[in-house]
């Protein structure tokens, strides 16, 4: 509120207030005075008439109005003052524009523009982050105004200053909430090693949008894999390293830095082979299976006929089985090649048969 006394103010160099501000106007008491004050228009003096000093809430834009005080019957001299006056000018406060620029964006982006709908020349407009200034005042040009692209989260408010000599100050009306959304991070499922010419599906996040499914050169989309879809159906025609890889917007439209990248080992599985005896006779023992060598998680069973003796272990391309049960009986084997495991294991029937039936010995 004003401090300026009216004693300090003549007629031709005015008073300046604001519009729906209170301010306070005195002059130096004197003990045993009254002081009666009179006030043109422009405004109502809410208290302290009688004293020195007086509050004016100014509720009209123009003037000068003028504001006199009439010193009565001071205890010194016995005598009433002659008035005093003030020309008081109430300036008004800048118009209310809107605050633009509300949004999100991407972690990695450049922000939003924060702006004011529209402003007026002769109005420096001061943006805040938070109820602090943050860069230096725009003038207004009596057009919108942009404060630029704004990367911190954060409440932007604006505060108008006139550059009358009040400087009224009022604050533009709602605020730019901006927001930083996460990149999404896309995964694959999916087999990352299968035989040629087989088809299998690819799979990621559902509920997305703008998907961009790439397959390599191996490979050929046989289903899915469009904007809206979140898998897609390859067959691999050609062996060796090959990918799938996918980006697609989350919720907030935002995509990954980069695409997700899955490796597929494509090759031909493997077709285990056995060697071993057959036909056998019930109760031999030491009879050797044999599968390729150099392989890795061997898988070896035999029926219920037989017993393993000897190797069939996970790194044993061999297997020792004495059958002891005279009916089919059956070998299998299963092992991984680098990455690749048969489709299924192989299987080898054996034929175990009984001993001959030898008849009594008789004698005559």
């Amino acid at each position: 509120m004003s401090t300026l006394g009216v004693w300090a103010q003549s007629t031709t160099n005015p008073d300046h207030a604001c519009i729906n501000s209170t301010e306070d106007y005195w002059v130096i008491n004197t003990p045993g005075s009254t002081y009666n004050w009179v006030l043109s228009g422009g405004g109502i003096i809410t208290t302290g008439q009688g004293s020195s000093a007086i509050k004016i809430n100014w509720t009209s834009v123009g003037g000068p109005y003028i504001l006199t005080v009439t010193e009565t019957f001071t205890s010194t001299t016995g005598c009433d003052g002659l008035p005093v006056s003030l020309n008081i000018i109430v300036d008004p406060l800048p118009a209310l524009f809107n605050v633009t620029g509300t949004g999100g964006y991407c972690i990695g982006g450049v922000g939003l523009p924060v702006g004011l709908s529209d402003s007026e020349i002769g109005v420096n407009y001061q943006l805040q982050l938070g109820g602090v200034n943050t860069g230096a005042p725009t003038p207004g040009t009596g057009e919108s105004i942009s404060f630029g692209n704004k990367a911190i989260a954060g409440t932007y408010t604006v505060i108008a200053t006139s550059s009358l000599e009040t400087a009224c100050t009022i604050n533009m009306t709602g605020s730019a909430i901006i927001t930083i959304n996460p990149l999404p991070a896309p995964t694959i499922a999916g087999l990352n090693a299968i035989q040629t010419m087989l088809s299998t599906i690819y799979t990621t996040e559902a509920g997305m949008s703008g998907y961009v499914w790439i397959v390599s050169p191996g490979g050929t989309i046989t289903a899915g894999g469009g904007a809206n879809n979140n898998t897609v159906t390859v067959i691999w025609n050609t062996a060796g390293p090959q990918t799938v890889s996918v980006n697609y917007q989350n919720a907030t439209n935002c995509s990954a830095t980069s695409a997700t990248v899955f490796n597929v080992n494509v090759g031909v599985l493997p077709v285990p082979t056995i060697n071993g005896p057959s036909p056998i006779c019930v109760n031999t023992t030491n009879n050797v299976y044999t599968t390729q060598p150099g392989k890795s998680a061997y898988v070896w069973t035999v029926s219920a006929g037989g017993t393993i003796t000897a190797g069939g272990g996970a790194t044993d391309n061999t297997v020792t089985v004495t059958w002891n049960t005279a009916a089919p009986q059956t070998v299998t084997v299963n092992y991984t090649d680098g990455v690749y495991t048969a489709a299924s294991p192989t299987v080898k029937t054996i034929t175990v048969n009984p001993l001959p039936s030898t008849s009594p010995i008789w004698h005559n």
